[in-house]
């Protein structure tokens, strides 16, 4: 299977998570926490917004952004452009995830079940893209 399709359902994956995370966040609900009971520690928080943007809004950008760029380069699209900014998205959403897990480990002292299962999509994403 072409890694750029692997990098591409998994930002589906990704997707569908913020769009889960918006509908709650619009229903001013915390989102059902799978492992734990921490979550709705970690969305009242003043750190659920970056730059005053809801981090699942930020999500919603990423994902759809990198399914976009992805689904291009599967379908054949390997122009430097394409390739330097998948490559641009790929580490800034690596980076920005290491933020978030320092956030919710050493600021907020609490663990969301969906901010480290979508740092785990972004890890995964990155390793796949630079080790295949």
């Amino acid at each position: 299977m072409d890694i750029h399709l692997i990098i591409f359902i998994l930002s589906i994956v990704g997707l569908i998570e913020a769009l889960y995370l918006n509908y709650e966040c619009r229903r001013h609900r915390a989102p059902v926490c799978l492992i734990g009971d921490q979550c709705s520690v970690v969305w009242d928080s003043p750190y659920s917004k970056t730059f005053g943007v809801s981090n699942e809004i930020l999500g919603l950008i990423y994902y759809a952004t990198l399914a976009v760029v992805e689904y291009s380069i599967f379908l054949g699209d390997t122009s430097l452009q394409m390739m330097a900014g998948e490559l641009i998205i790929l580490v800034g959403g690596a980076v920005m995830s290491c933020y978030f897990f320092y956030v919710q480990w050493r600021l907020i002292k609490a663990w969301c079940f969906w901010c480290t299962f979508s740092a785990i999509i972004v890890w995964v994403m990155l390793a796949i893209r630079l080790l295949f």
